[in-house]
């Protein structure tokens, strides 16, 4: 391996950090799939740092254009597709085959060669919603559009699903003060103007740095508002609105929050920049503003998910300041995408359900069926185990727009809105309408978060669907409201029962038990007698599977999008509470998109499958699950449509893919989780505690179940557990574990699947090795080792550390001296799976102190004398005893530590960063304790410091002064790289955030280098000094070199450790520190 190689893709890696990180971080990912075409990022050499964007734009567009031109030729010769040039940065995007990414590497003049990575905006799905209980059908001709059109109908649907328009006879958010974090809207829309004239929006403010009059996309921020407190005041027209619908004229309805009564503050956090400290100081700003509620959809999938994350340390600030706050899940489907703030337990969570009356009316259906988990919400358990509160609807429903060109999302004056993006803030604003009603019946008393979230989520419907993707079930404003009212008065039309808790989350070995207790609330003014049960999904009703040939598009409405293959049908017994459906295939990014639609006996549009069809991304993976499916026979369709319901634009139009899909229908029955039944009274207005005995099951990995309270009065509540079993580590030394994780897929959005395991560690021991091997080669999977303090001290890849980077099975992570105590590992799917099997199984093998090396002649005493100058080489041998191929490297250190003061990696190495402009990259050693950044400039200014997987996150926050600190400690902190922002803390008014440059210094403590000893492989953590790993493949010992120079003055005592650490295809960070060899001479 050559040194040029990683130098590049550090180059590249620190670009991307640059415009990627902040509130939405871009997410460690692997290669894609060997063979499937990439989306690259071609990063050019010149900068072209002469040519300022703002001011000589023109010039540099045809500067860029002529730096690119040739690099360009070779892309098309290459057989790249999707070739275009950019000039903000000298680069130029390209999909193209792994094969021709190391040629394009070659040249001279790019830098880097870098995936094409998604950001993440608060939920870049303008048209998409979700549902309830027994699913809630409909019937076209009843009531998708009203009989009289001076009876308009009321959108979104999500109110009646979720009674929230009999809530409103009693509470409306009045009084209540709500913040959303968008990108910006127009507060002067009609819709947010109330009868009186006053404003809904009665704040305004920007932290993205572009100021509050900028021009904007504004989708999110019109559906976040609307979400939560649109006022009704207009009519519209469907035919209209829906152009391609083919609805008649007259088909009318209105748009009404879910707390029309409340007061916003429109916090605009997303720009041409979305740096995490705009997003902390709103936050800020927000709670010392007054706000009761945040309306948080947005979202990272960090690795690992730290509670030092600084919006999550903003938000549980929040939280305890008395502000309820609530985040969307995601919109990456339920196989393990729950992403922060959500994953925060302080924070209400929220995942999207079904809402299909608007899609019913989009693609021509007269029937109906809502309230199923929607194919794009996140869900699963995350890291640190914890699952979704509960779901709202979220595919879809009609928000306000302002058709004016600072708004370039609105093409009509309402929009199609949806994803978790719009059940957050749909939860949000039912805080608001439980907020007023538990003030006025107490006295003027507001509710605590906690107890905000305790009724919300007791209150919620059970969707009869597992645990992990519903939480407690869909949002019930109503019966919230009710619950509100009569909590600690006695009420006698109340008859809820509110928890102690949210959820439970439960850890323990395999086969044991835990014990825990959650205490149950009566507001009724009569007693209750509730019985405790438990459910989790249990064997299968039947399984069929078919696989069908997509060919030419098939005649048919394109309303829904062209059929790809003919439909089929499937017979679904009785006794079946939970159908699931699943969808593969081995497409490509640029084949286009498939989607599953679900028809029930009755002709009831029921289920269509998402893809996110966005920057290229792909999936060839797609599930739905359908809760009490009605018994008959089902029908199956498969269509040119990517599941979004974007219903105002036009059909997607039929990709290029042709060849076999494999659909796979299975019904499930549920059982018991294994807690023991027991019954209770709780008496009115009183309390009674439910003992719970929860068992563990015998495999290591996540296995989450519900409680069912259900009482005589036909009250029922549904309790999330989130349920770990840890993975065995046996003490002895040479013995094994094994454990298995399954893999499926997700939506081909920011991430596909993060699975979270497990392991407590003993203290005293040497080494902790975990072998990885997957099943399929073709899916790329990234794995992390993260330590008790919360930082990645192991990382690896399913594909060589070359620069083929070539596929394998295989994964190795070591951690040497690990520190006694509870460690993570983390499995994730970054990328699309390769299409060929609906899930594929992973194996893992943890061993202690099970690295060995030797390096004999290397001197082990101070008794051992070497003469100044003098020189001593020795080989160092170490055995791959894992089933992965790794790559080699030494780093001699001594046994002393101290402070360095690290050099920034861009091209003049001065530390001058531009403020509000992007980020500087840093090189950290392993065996770093500590790094302190600071920022000097002449004005106050923010600065983030985080490692190359954005998490754990330092911010420091500006003082009065004009230097910044930012400090990291642990026991050893992530190495590799590392990357500092500097930004104007907001609020930023009518103008934008000023230019400027900072001084900018990294300083490391870490144990010293030695400067006598000098490794054949070369030196990692210096980027301008040759490297060369030594390859072995699994049983096979690599050898390396150690020589030693001595220059310290004669007499003096030398104690070193010569760490043997690996590569891995990450290419700005080692992979393991597998062990450490002493060393130690007197200088003669």
């Amino acid at each position: 391996m050559n040194n040029n190689r990683r130098r590049a893709a550090l180059a590249g890696t620190v670009l991307l950090s640059a415009f990627s990180l902040g509130a939405t971080p871009v997410q460690a990912a692997g290669d894609s799939a060997s063979g499937s075409p990439q989306r690259v990022i071609v990063v050019m050499r010149d900068q072209l740092t002469d040519l300022p964007m703002r001011t000589q734009a023109v010039k540099r567009g045809q500067a860029a254009a002529d730096d690119q031109a040739p690099v360009v030729t070779q892309l098309k010769k290459s057989g790249a597709t999707r070739v275009h040039g950019m000039s903000l940065i000298n680069a130029v995007s390209a999909t193209l085959d792994p094969a021709a990414v190391a040629r394009i590497r070659d040249d001279r003049r790019v830098a880097a060669v870098v995936p094409d990575l998604p950001i993440r905006r608060p939920g870049a799905d303008s048209a998409t919603t979700a549902s309830a209980a027994t699913a809630t059908g409909g019937t076209a001709a009843g009531t998708t559009c009203p009989k009289d059109p001076a009876k308009p109908l009321l959108e979104p649907e999500a109110l009646q699903l979720t009674h929230t328009d009999a809530a409103q006879r009693t509470a409306t958010g009045k009084g209540v003060k709500v913040a959303f974090f968008a990108e910006g809207m127009d507060a002067a829309n009609p819709e947010f103007v109330r009868p009186d004239g006053s404003r809904v929006v009665t704040d305004s403010e920007d932290f993205s740095g572009d100021g509050v009059n900028a021009d904007t996309s504004g989708g999110d921020a019109f559906g976040d508002a609307s979400a939560i407190a649109a006022q009704g005041s207009r009519t519209y027209d469907m035919s209209v609105q829906l152009p391609y619908a083919k609805l008649p004229k007259g088909c009318t309805f209105r748009v009404r929050g879910f707390a029309p009564g409340a007061q916003l503050m429109d916090l605009k956090v997303f720009g041409a920049q979305a740096f995490t400290s705009g997003f902390v100081r709103a936050i800020q700003y927000a709670v010392a503003h007054h706000a009761d509620v945040l309306s948080q959809s947005f979202g990272s999938n960090l690795y690992p998910d730290a509670a030092t994350d600084p919006v999550r340390l903003a938000d549980d600030a929040a939280v305890a300041a008395g502000v309820t706050v609530v985040a969307s899940s995601g919109d990456s489907g339920t196989s393990g995408t729950v992403g922060s703030p959500a994953s925060d337990p302080n924070v209400i969570g929220v995942g999207a359900t079904t809402s299909f009356r608007l899609a019913a009316q989009g693609y021509g259906y007269r029937k109906w069926t809502s309230d199923n988990i929607t194919g794009l919400s996140s869900g699963g358990t995350t890291q640190d185990n914890k699952l979704v509160d509960l779901v709202a609807p979220g595919m879809v429903g009609m928000a306000a727009c302002t058709v004016d060109p600072r708004w370039s999302d609105c093409a009509l004056p309402t929009q199609v809105f949806g994803g978790t993006s719009q059940a957050a803030p749909f939860a949000a604003g039912a805080a608001a309408d439980v907020i007023q009603a538990y003030k006025d019946t107490h006295g003027g008393v507001r509710p605590s978060p906690d107890l905000v979230k305790r009724i919300l989520t007791g209150t919620a419907t059970d969707l009869h669907v597992p645990a992990d993707e519903q939480g407690a079930g869909l949002l019930d404003t109503g019966a919230a409201v009710q619950a509100a009212r009569a909590l600690n008065t006695i009420d006698r039309h109340a008859a809820q029962l509110v928890p102690s808790i949210g959820q439970l989350s439960v850890v323990g070995r395999p086969g044991g038990e835990q014990n825990t207790s959650v205490t149950l609330t009566n507001t009724a003014d009569r007693p209750q007698r509730v019985t405790m049960t438990s459910r989790t999904v249990g064997d299968r009703t039947f399984r069929t599977q078919h696989k069908v040939t997509v060919g030419s598009p098939l005649a048919g409405d394109d309303q829904e999008g062209k059929l790809a293959a003919r439909p089929f049908t499937v017979k679904v017994p009785k006794g079946t509470p939970l159908l699931d459906a699943e969808m593969v295939w081995p497409g490509t990014a640029d084949s286009g998109k498939l989607a599953l639609i679900l028809v029930d006996p009755a002709g009831r549009l029921t289920q269509v499958s998402y893809d996110y069809d966005g920057y290229g991304l792909n999936s060839n993976y797609q599930h739905v699950d359908v809760h009490d499916p009605r018994p008959g026979t089902w029908t199956v369709k498969l269509v040119w449509n990517n599941g979004r319901m974007h219903l105002q634009d036009k059909p997607l139009k039929p990709g290029t893919y042709r060849g076999p899909v494999t659909v796979r229908i299975t019904g499930h029955r549920y059982t018991s989780a294994g807690v023991p039944e027991q019954t209770r009274t709780v008496p009115a207005g009183g309390i009674a505690r439910f003992p719970v005995r929860i068992p563990l099951p015998r495999t290591a990995g996540d296995a989450p179940f519900s409680l069912q309270f259900a009482s005589d009065t036909g009250t029922c509540l549904s309790l999330p557990v989130a349920r770990r079993t840890l993975v065995p580590v046996d003490p002895a030394r040479g013995h094994s574990t094994s454990f298995a994780a399954t893999i499926t897929g997700g939506v081909g959005r920011d991430v596909g699947q993060t699975n979270g395991y497990y392991l407590d560690v003993p203290p005293g021991r040497r080494d902790l090795t975990i072998d990885l091997t997957a099943e399929d080669p073709a899916t790329t999977l990234v794995y992390y080792l993260v330590s008790p303090d919360g930082q990645i001290l192991a990382r690896d890849t399913d594909r060589t550390a070359d620069e083929n980077s070539v596929p394998t099975k295989y994964s190795s992570l070591t951690a040497h001296r690990p520190a006694a105590g509870r460690w993570t590992l983390i499995v994730g799917l970054p990328d699309a799976i390769s299409g060929k099997a609906f899930s594929q199984k992973v194996s893992g093998k943890v061993r202690l102190d099970a690295m060995t090396a030797t390096a004999p002649g290397l001197p082990d005493s101070p008794s051992r004398v070497l003469k100044r100058g003098s020189t001593l080489t020795v080989p160092v041998r170490v055995p791959n005893s894992g089933p992965a191929e790794r790559h080699y490297y030494l780093d001699p250190r001594l046994d002393t530590t101290g402070e360095i003061a690290l050099v920034e990696n861009g091209s003049d190495k001065s530390g001058t960063a531009k403020i509000n402009e992007g980020g500087l990259g840093w090189f950290v050693p392993s065996h770093t304790t500590k790094l302190v950044a600071t920022a000097t400039a002449d004005r106050p200014v923010d600065l983030n410091m985080y490692p190359w997987t954005a998490s754990p996150m330092v911010f420091g926050e500006a003082g009065t002064g004009d230097t910044t600190v930012a400090t990291a400690l642990a026991g050893q902190l992530a190495s590799g790289l590392w990357s500092t922002e500097v930004t104007d803390p907001g609020p930023f008014g009518d103008k934008a955030a000023g230019k400027g440059t900072a001084k900018v210094t990294l300083t490391a403590t870490t144990q010293s280098f030695d400067p006598a000893a000098k490794a054949s492989t070369g030196e990692f953590w210096d980027l301008d000094a040759d490297w060369n790993p030594v390859v072995a493949a699994a049983g096979r010992t690599a050898t390396m070199k150690l020589t030693l120079t001595p220059t310290a003055p004669v007499g003096t005592v030398v104690h070193g450790t010569v760490y043997v650490d690996t590569d891995s295809a990450f290419s700005a960070v080692m992979g393991s520190e597998l062990i450490g060899i002493p060393y130690s001479y007197t200088v003669g």
